[in-house]
């Protein structure tokens, strides 16, 4: 059961996205969940009041453990953020996506470039390369862990995580990126990481990562 908190004009159209996103979601990983609650904002002040903090302007949307998602409204959006209103049900689809990761997951670390690429993947968001993508070595290592993320967050991390992720299925399966999330160890750590993508891939990750730089350079 999903229940969608908001008190905007446009309750029955945001609900009709909710679901349209959920659905969506649901056919890829066909996972059962709990209850969701949606909570759409009016504006980026409630929105900020709830999560406690000041938010930058390109954040948009947050999912919490408890199988919550927080989200401004697609008014709010195209007037408080960098997104337009019209990226609303990618976003949604893209948290939706984050919860059904993490119900895979069942408690354990995963990557943050693995889980913003896969829910990006999923949301179609960030496939095509509009402009040049800066790529170093061990990109991977450098995108694994919050602090990480939050370093290159405005140097593509999340579109060198959507590309990696999307080269990933298109070359191996989308079975083999749940086989991977399904793997991972409770608490992470680089190196037992790289053991585990061998075990899946039958490759290893700085040879995947090598593969893909090539491909992508073309």
């Amino acid at each position: 059961m999903i229940k969608v908190i908001y008190s905007g004009i446009d309750l029955k159209k945001v609900e009709e996205e909710v679901s349209k996103a959920f659905d969506f979601v649901y056919k890829t990983f066909l996972i059962k969940t709990t209850n969701i609650t949606v909570r759409v904002y009016n504006n980026r002040l409630d929105f900020n009041k709830f999560l406690n903090r000041q938010t930058e302007s390109w954040l948009v949307a947050n999912t919490s453990d408890n199988n919550e998602i927080d989200i401004l409204s697609p008014t709010a959006m195209q007037n408080e953020s960098s997104h337009s209103k019209n990226e609303f049900l990618p976003i949604l689809k893209h948290e939706f996506t984050h919860l059904f990761i993490d119900n895979l997951a069942k408690g354990r670390s995963i990557p943050m470039w693995l889980n913003e690429g896969f829910a990006a993947y999923i949301a179609k968001q960030y496939q095509k390369k509009v402009e040049p993508v800066y790529l170093e070595d061990n990109f991977c290592k450098k995108l694994d862990t919050q602090r990480g993320w939050n370093e290159n967050v405005n140097f593509g991390a999340y579109t060198i995580s959507a590309l990696f992720v999307n080269f990933l299925i298109r070359k191996y399966s989308l079975a083999k990126i749940k086989q991977l999330i399904s793997s991972l160890d409770k608490h992470y750590y680089y190196d037992n990481f790289e053991n585990i993508f061998f075990k899946v891939y039958k490759k290893t990750l700085k040879d995947t990562e090598k593969e893909f730089i090539l491909e992508i350079n073309k």
